[in-house]
């Protein structure tokens, strides 16, 4: 019997805002948060032999196995509560664990996934990635501003995240083109997808999902 909860999975290029809208949704719902992403980056401070390896792999730009993303998000998700809703942020990445993953929520009773398409181009996305910058001390996002140029929340330095060199950029864009795009088309198909323009404030955005969504 599946549980009334309200189960998402947020897709999008890198760069389409996609962790402000999970931020919004995870608290807007009360949901579990499981980002690939941040899951992977935890990992990489662990220090031991898979740790230091996969931190290469973030660095160069590659893609992480599937077996190991599922390994994070399955980590979470043993000792998630089944009656609270999950939010999924960067996985499913291709068919094949999409496919997996369905299995796995149904067998968890939460097949009433949606989910959420964050949509815009390539360029777009190329142009946000390589101004972005993060705060090396409270962590909150910023783009690149003057030389010197410091955090406007805790005017801490402002740094570029690992993976957002050009040449990594553009292998993690190639990617969602060629194997994320039949991973939107599939649920398009099951009739789960809701595609909203990132080409929005993240206020604007956040109001279309909601309305989606109800």
């Amino acid at each position: 019997m599946e549980h009334e909860t309200q189960n998402l999975i947020m897709l999008g290029r890198s760069g389409s805002g996609k962790g402000t809208q999970a931020k919004l949704l995870v608290d807007e719902f009360n949901l579990e948060y499981l980002g690939t992403g941040d899951l992977l980056r935890a990992f990489t401070e662990r220090g031991n032999p898979a740790a230091i390896k996969l931190k290469e792999v973030l660095m160069s730009g590659k893609l992480v196995p599937s077996w190991f993303a599922f390994f994070v998000w399955m980590e979470k998700l043993a000792y998630t509560n089944i009656h609270k809703g999950l939010f999924f942020d960067g996985s499913p990445r291709k068919i094949e664990e999409a496919l997996i993953l369905d299995d796995v929520l149904e067998w968890f009773g939460r097949a009433n996934m949606k989910v959420i398409l964050v949509d815009i181009s390539r360029e777009e996305a190329y142009h946000r990635l390589i101004n972005r910058r993060v705060c090396s001390q409270c962590g909150k996002g910023a783009y690149a501003q003057d030389a010197g140029a410091k955090c406007k929340y805790c005017h801490g330095e402002l740094t570029t995240r690992m993976e957002d060199s050009p040449d990594a950029i553009n292998v993690r864009l190639d990617w969602f083109d060629e194997q994320v795009v039949p991973v939107i088309e599939h649920y398009e198909k099951k009739g789960n997808l809701v595609r909203v323009s990132g080409m929005q404030s993240p206020e604007e955005v956040h109001q279309e999902v909601l309305k989606a969504l109800a």
